[in-house]
């Protein structure tokens, strides 16, 4: 979100239910940010991934020591799928994620398909 210092922020107002408003507390919390960011990010299409607790980190760091360490004994094989795992655990959780137009009309569409079975339609 690049803004430009110069510009004075704008302000959005919208209603919520209580219900709603303690949904979006609750999850702005738990991905450690403000209402208003957390409302932001989500509104510009990105998914804010919930904070991590400490356990997961020190996990993480020893097994990515785990991996370095096995580089000596481990066939290329099976270090390959360490550091994919590795990598994997490292994008899924800790790096944003932004939805493509396509992935939210298809999240769109999966609904519409699914509010109409469930209706009768």
């Amino acid at each position: 979100m690049n803004r430009n210092p110069k510009e004075k922020p704008q302000a959005v107002f919208t209603r919520v239910s209580p219900q709603e408003k303690l949904r979006i507390q609750q999850l702005s919390k738990k991905c450690g940010l403000s209402q208003s960011e957390y409302l932001r990010k989500r509104a510009l299409g990105y998914e804010p991934k919930a904070v991590l607790p400490d356990a997961f980190y020190r996990f993480y760091s020893k097994l990515c020591d785990v991996t370095n360490e096995l580089k000596v004994t481990v066939t290329p094989e099976t270090e390959a799928r360490l550091v994919e795992l590795v990598e994997y655990i490292h994008s899924t959780l800790l790096l944003p994620y932004k939805e493509t137009a396509d992935e939210i009309q298809k999240r769109m569409e999966e609904m519409e398909a699914w509010l109409q079975q469930d209706s009768g339609l």
